[in-house]
């Protein structure tokens, strides 16, 4: 039988975990990512539901129980800057009983990258320049290496992707901004101290810091609903760092100084925060998968588990059927209602990272400030019932991929 061969755009998540399952069936995989090296920092994501019995699958939960991430405790504050409570975040947002895992985006990428890295051809600093689907396959070209031609192409890169584009057509078709922006930075060694973290909060924007000990630096996470999401260039410093100034400026806690590091910063993420919406994921021979096709916000916390699972199942669906469209068909109708539910988590008024009016952000206060109590009660788990409810509603087949069950 003929290796079949798969082109992989993006080494993140998703990309990672459809590179490791297609290699182990038998495939010719190839992996390009537009960073020039893997990136292993960033902010925690989560695995929970339906992604844990995939990472179980694949043999990898205990390394990633390995990398956990360890929250410290973290005081909220009130608009004022006076302490109300100290939550356990971590606990909070998960469930280590049902195998739910928290760590790193990078240390994630990392886990997978060296789980594949021995059968997968991975190539960064590059990207995709064009797409041309032929009967035999896609043609590629790329930035800086040579042409050549696959079965199949998966975008697995991101919001932002390239293979959509070139595919399916304009970001903007795509992209529907949730009405905010969001940026992420390490901040200077010693501006606070290591063990600590805050939770600051005024009716539409949100400052979290957290110094996990042992590590060199405190990381900051700020948010703010902006009128007109999607006019910010996200990679002019001066236009970030005005956009972040006027949506905090009346803060009367530290988040002005807090503001004041990030000229100085060489890892700042700043987005806007938004889904990608699509009436499908597939095209002729080219697929999406995880945030290039159904981006369901940080606002949702399940973008990394339903990136998991949507790869295992398109994964399944490639090694099942002999030609690319029935199983990109096969993966959309097992996926849609899935991410659908997922997704549909961002769309809430009452979430735990930004309150936009005033009575959301008491509610929320007063919420968070009952944690401790339902935690000694061992009811805690109640607030993220509606959570833990979508994360689970994907059954995973059994037959797919015996490759990864040997």
């Amino acid at each position: 039988m003929t290796t079949r061969s798969a082109l992989i755009s993006g080494a993140s998540i998703a990309g990672p975990v459809l590179a490791f399952l297609l290699s182990a069936a038998g495939w010719d995989v190839s992996v390009v990512e537009r960073a020039e090296r893997l990136r292993t920092g960033g902010y925690p994501v989560d695995i929970r539901g339906s992604a844990v019995d995939v990472v179980r699958r694949m043999g990898l939960h205990d390394q990633l129980v390995a990398r956990r991430y360890r929250h410290v405790p973290v005081q909220l504050l009130a608009p004022r800057g006076r302490r109300l409570c100290t939550l356990d975040y971590g606990d909070l947002l998960n469930d280590p009983a049902s195998g739910d895992v928290e760590l790193t985006r990078g240390a994630l990428s990392e886990v997978l990258y060296q789980a594949s890295g021995d059968r997968v051809a991975y190539v960064f600093g590059d990207s995709v320049a064009s797409l041309t689907q032929t009967a035999a396959g896609v043609d590629v070209t790329f930035d800086r290496g040579r042409p050549r031609t696959f079965d199949v192409v998966i975008g697995a890169d991101g919001i932002h992707s390239t293979v959509r584009r070139l595919a399916f057509g304009e970001e903007s078709r795509f992209v529907r901004h949730l009405g905010l922006y969001a940026a992420i930075w390490d901040l200077p060694a010693g501006m606070f101290a290591p063990g600590t973290g805050f939770l600051y909060s005024h009716a539409g924007r949100t400052a979290i810091v957290e110094h996990p000990a042992g590590e060199p630096t405190a990381r900051a996470f700020l948010a703010a609903v902006h009128p007109a999401p999607g006019t910010v260039n996200r990679y002019d410093t001066d236009e970030v760092l005005d956009t972040l100034r006027g949506a905090f400026a009346e803060d009367r806690w530290r988040t002005n100084d807090i503001i004041d590091t990030l000229p100085r910063v060489d890892d700042l993420y700043f987005d806007t925060v938004s889904q990608v919406r699509m009436d499908r994921w597939s095209s002729g021979r080219v697929a999406l998968v995880g945030d290039a096709a159904y981006a369901p916000s940080f606002l949702s916390g399940q973008g990394t588990s339903i990136a998991i699972a949507g790869a295992y199942v398109l994964a399944g669906e490639l090694i099942r059927h002999d030609r690319p469209e029935p199983a990109f068909a096969a993966y959309e109708r097992t996926l849609r209602a899935y991410v659908e539910k997922n997704q549909n988590l961002a769309l809430r008024t009452g979430s735990t990272v930004i309150s936009r009016t005033s009575g959301q952000l008491l509610r929320r206060n007063i919420k968070l400030c009952l944690v401790p109590w339902l935690q000694r009660l061992g009811l805690a788990h109640l607030l993220q019932s509606h959570v833990r409810s979508a994360a689970t509603d994907l059954s995973l087949p059994d037959h797919d991929l015996p490759a990864v069950r040997a």
